[in-house]
């Protein structure tokens, strides 16, 4: 298992950097596309649907909503669909834990509309990230969600105590989310001198504003282990071999890059 997935972790990074340095603005759009339409496909589990026609549609409705807000560049209303979900995914978690595991958003309907939020504000801000900023903004703004979630993998080993969100995800404590964020802030401290960054508003909130947006992440993470706790899904899917399905590697991207976009947008 354990090379199984050394294997697919290595394949994903060559494929991922081929496609951020070499793909043209186009065939990235269409990559983007295509990942959205398979993370789409794997969330109708948890609207429990099972015919293909069912999940096929709400497939064809993610990629055609993708399609028209990237054709249309309507940034204001990524801003809103960034926000919304931001309060969502708090309020979800938050809710879950307290309740001590009580089920959100049970309805199939409402389920559906929160994945569509996620996945076309996914695929707007991983799009817009690097085709009208730069692809080392992206490759940062990715930079700092895998610094946390390293970060907080071995802080939380070495002094997790104090579980974060047991009803949701039992291994994670909050030593180990401070860990993480002191990590992606000190790495950001780094960037800012050895790359000389022109970010407007200085240096406080550019520390600050990437390492709290990288911390928000691990809510990300959070709410697809909620989502799949309810339908008692270990994995979202088994198309990456030794890692599950592909929202169960962009989880903790799907609230984190449409907030980094607003983050470099409005500077």
């Amino acid at each position: 298992m354990l090379r199984q997935r050394i294997i697919t972790a290595f394949v994903l990074l060559l494929v991922s950097l081929f496609a951020l340095f070499m793909a043209p603005p186009l065939l990235w759009q269409g990559l983007v596309v295509l990942v959205v339409a398979i993370a789409a496909w794997e969330w109708t589990q948890f609207a429990r649907l099972e015919k293909v026609g069912y999940r096929l549609s709400f497939v064809a409705l993610s990629v055609l909503l993708l399609s028209f807000g990237l054709f249309y560049g309507v940034s204001s209303f990524l801003v809103l669909m960034a926000l919304i979900q931001l309060v969502l995914v708090v309020y979800g978690v938050t809710r879950f834990q307290i309740t001590a595991g009580k089920p959100l958003f049970s309805q199939p309907l409402v389920n559906l509309a929160v994945g569509l939020l996620f996945m076309i504000s996914f695929g707007m801000a991983l799009v817009w990230l690097r085709d009208i900023h730069s692809v080392w903004l992206l490759l940062l703004s990715l930079a700092m969600i895998w610094l946390v979630d390293t970060g907080a993998y071995f802080s939380g080993r070495r002094f997790g105590k104090h579980k974060l969100a047991p009803y949701v995800s039992p291994g994670k404590t909050w030593e180990g989310v401070i860990g993480g964020v002191l990590l992606a802030m000190s790495v950001a401290l780094i960037t800012w001198f050895v790359f000389d960054i022109n970010y407007q508003p200085g240096l406080v909130v550019y520390v600050l504003g990437l390492s709290l947006i990288a911390g928000l992440s691990v809510y990300g993470d959070l709410f697809e282990s909620l989502m799949k706790r309810q339908v008692g899904l270990k994995d979202s899917g088994k198309i990456l071999p030794g890692h599950g399905g592909v929202l169960d590697r962009i989880d903790s991207l799907l609230l984190a890059l449409p907030l980094y976009w607003i983050f470099w947008a409005f500077a």
